[in-house]
């Protein structure tokens, strides 16, 4: 009775939420490294991946940090890892801040597959966000909220390699096709780098 008590209690504790459809003339960016024989499984990396409060938040480019605060929101009854990240910004240009839903889509002992999406959130700017995580957007009084991501890390344990692949929408007045490929990368590489020494 008490599990049945709580397996109730976690299905009704995920508010609705929906997803950003993955149609953007945003730039796609990808990298793939070589593992160089680092002993990790599947398991440890999604395990790493999907612990987002111990990112390394050394990574930066041009002197902007690429992670400033990243911490979860929520383990969801239907799989996904709820993630807040804010990313660092300089005078020209402004710290970005968003909701993500993470999700391991594949698992097996050779091969990991994790993606993630945006939550879809309405309002921003002079206006309140309304939805699911509104109330954590809505704290923040500086970033420019980020109208679109969306990416995917890929390890193939029996290749040696991780792809990590990413789709954003900066927003605001940043356009997009002046994100950079390495300014995207610069976290992805200083996660590898930092969890198991893994370098280009």
């Amino acid at each position: 009775m008490i599990a049945l008590y709580a397996l109730v209690a976690a299905v009704h504790a995920s508010a609705p939420m929906t997803l950003v459809p993955r149609t953007s003339t945003a730039k796609r960016m990808s990298t793939v490294v070589s593992t160089k024989g680092a002993p990790i499984t599947t398991a440890e990396f999604v395990a790493a991946i999907l612990d987002c409060e111990h990112y390394p938040m050394s990574a930066s480019y041009m002197g902007v940090k690429a992670l400033l605060e990243c911490r979860t929101l929520e383990k969801r009854s239907d799989g996904y890892t709820v993630v807040y990240q804010r990313t660092g910004g300089n005078a020209l240009v402004g710290s970005r801040h968003y909701v993500i839903a993470i999700k391991v889509t594949e698992q097996s002992d050779t091969r990991a597959r994790i993606e993630w999406d945006l939550v879809t959130h309405a309002g921003g700017g002079s206006t309140p966000f309304v939805g699911p995580y509104a109330a954590t957007l809505n704290a923040q009084e500086d970033p420019v909220y980020t109208p679109f991501n969306t990416g995917s890390w890929l390890y193939d344990k029996a290749a040696g390699s991780v792809t990590y692949s990413a789709q954003s929408d900066p927003g605001g007045t940043v356009p997009g096709w002046l994100v950079s490929q390495d300014a995207v990368m610069a976290f992805p590489l200083e996660l590898l780098k930092v969890k198991w020494g893994v370098t280009p």
